[in-house]
């Protein structure tokens, strides 16, 4: 009897996985085709857009179509214009990048623990963050050329300024919210304040971490653009597509941000899986 119930309870499971495997299958085509809907949807009032365009101009083109960027952009990842394909532009703003986000982070990071474990820091660094924060970090770009020159220094510098603050926000609030209870069992048993933050606050904190880096970096990759416009020496995709539209390649300058949009929804992309992977215990997978 015991058997015969064993065996329905593991027919039963299996059933139930293999209803579960189907609808995981149904759930990718489903969405697969809804962003493939989402693309030709989105050429489709591209297209449009050339033409309604093209009838206000009265048959000056401004805008490409989507075919002839398509063709730039595929042509530039394999062809080198000045020296550089769009690989390399792409490289050398991610290197920007990754530059200014290293630096934000060693600083953002301790700030911003420091700040929420001490009220009376917190009392006087959380003023000075309100103050700057709302300042666009566009808007240090002069700063930035006036006091670095154009080079990778100043180009990091703003890619620091945009990084640092939802890095430290979200570090601060991952502090404040770390649960009481486990800091007070820690103390009762004798541990002090410094493994109290290691061990304790710092594990419950990196989940807000991952997600400032994440937004951190999204808002880097914006500023590296904009301030790769003003100027660099080497390769840039802000660069890249502000010297395309100066010399009237307007394909090419498509392509240009097509790449950006694309680089954009990788790294995205890659943190969504990294926070998936390392914050299984957070999303009770």
């Amino acid at each position: 009897m015991i058997n015969q119930n064993q065996a329905k309870t593991q027919k039963i499971n299996q059933s139930k996985s293999s209803i579960k495997s189907k609808n995981r299958k149904i759930s990718t085509i489903l969405n697969f085709a809804y962003f493939l809907l989402s693309i030709i949807v989105f050429i489709v009032f591209w297209y449009l857009l050339v033409f309604i365009l093209q009838l206000f101009y009265k048959g000056v083109r401004v805008v490409p179509f989507p075919h002839e960027t398509f063709k730039s952009f595929f042509y530039l990842l394999i062809y080198k214009i000045d020296g550089y394909t769009l690989w390399n532009h792409v490289g050398g703003s991610l290197l920007r990048v990754l530059i200014g986000l290293f630096y934000a982070f060693i600083v953002a990071v301790p700030i911003g623990i420091l700040i929420a474990l001490n009220r009376h820091l917190d009392r006087i660094i959380k003023p000075i963050i309100e103050l700057l924060r709302p300042i666009p970090p566009i808007a240090w770009i002069p700063f930035a050329i006036i006091t670095f020159g154009l080079s990778t220094v100043s180009h990091a510098f703003i890619i620091f300024i945009g990084a640092f603050f939802p890095l430290v926000q979200n570090t601060y609030d991952g502090v404040r919210q770390s649960t009481k209870v486990y800091q007070d069992v820690a103390r009762s048993l004798g541990a002090s304040k410094p493994q109290i933050a290691i061990e304790i606050i710092l594990p419950s904190t990196f989940p807000n971490i991952i997600t400032g880096l994440r937004i951190a970096i999204g808002v880097g990759w914006m500023c590296v653009i904009a301030a790769e416009m003003m100027g660099i020496s080497g390769a840039g995709i802000g660069y890249f597509i502000n010297y395309m539209k100066n010399i009237g390649h307007y394909s090419n300058m498509m392509a240009g941000m097509i790449m950006i949009a694309l680089v954009g929804l990788l790294i995205n992309g890659i943190f969504l899986l990294i926070e998936k992977y390392l914050l299984k215990w957070k999303l009770g997978e």
